[in-house]
């Protein structure tokens, strides 16, 4: 198995296509007189284009990590009980505290992305959802155990990823009053 960073690579090439059919989305608009979908300057159009880059090389990345890295039928089984992963040894530990960590980044991304994901109830919601969904891909295809454990760890993820974000936003805003 390909260490973790690893993986970046995949997630980069995702980036990088996402941007060229970006920049030939809006050539194609420009070459044919077609409006821009929705007005903004410059600088928030790069930085709009930044956020959905991260946030496509991060699902590329998470991705190949928590599914395509694994072969069909590799592994099965389902497990419902709360903290079984945890078990006794660092490796466990280590594999529970990855979940939390990889779901980090989703919850800062996501309510950068789009106001619609900066209410707390909303995103962690989405990461409860997004590790479901994941989890349930994982069974039906055999690429990883369905694990209760996972759900939580990456729903917990995503509400620290929330609490940075929610923190990050109010220093900026009294940096900017402060101005």
């Amino acid at each position: 198995m390909m260490e973790p960073i690893g993986y970046i690579p995949f997630g980069l090439i995702s980036g990088i296509l996402y941007l060229v059919i970006l920049h030939a989305r809006r050539s194609f608009r420009r070459k044919n007189n077609l409006p821009e979908m929705k007005k903004v300057s410059p600088r928030a159009a790069v930085q709009k284009d930044l956020i959905h880059f991260l946030i496509i090389v991060y699902a590329g990345v998470l991705l190949k990590l928590a599914f395509f890295s694994r072969e069909p039928g590799s592994r099965t089984g389902i497990s419902l009980l709360p903290f079984e992963t945890w078990g006794t040894t660092e490796i466990a530990h280590a594999f529970f505290i990855e979940n939390i960590l990889m779901f980090i980044p989703f919850g800062v991304l996501l309510p950068l992305a789009s106001a619609r994901f900066r209410k707390p109830a909303v995103c962690i919601l989405s990461g409860l959802l997004c590790s479901t969904c994941l989890e349930l891909m994982q069974l039906i295809t055999q690429r990883g155990f369905c694990q209760l454990d996972d759900i939580m760890t990456n729903t917990l993820g995503t509400a620290m990823g929330f609490v940075l974000f929610s923190a990050g936003r109010r220093l900026k805003d009294r940096f900017a009053r402060s101005r």
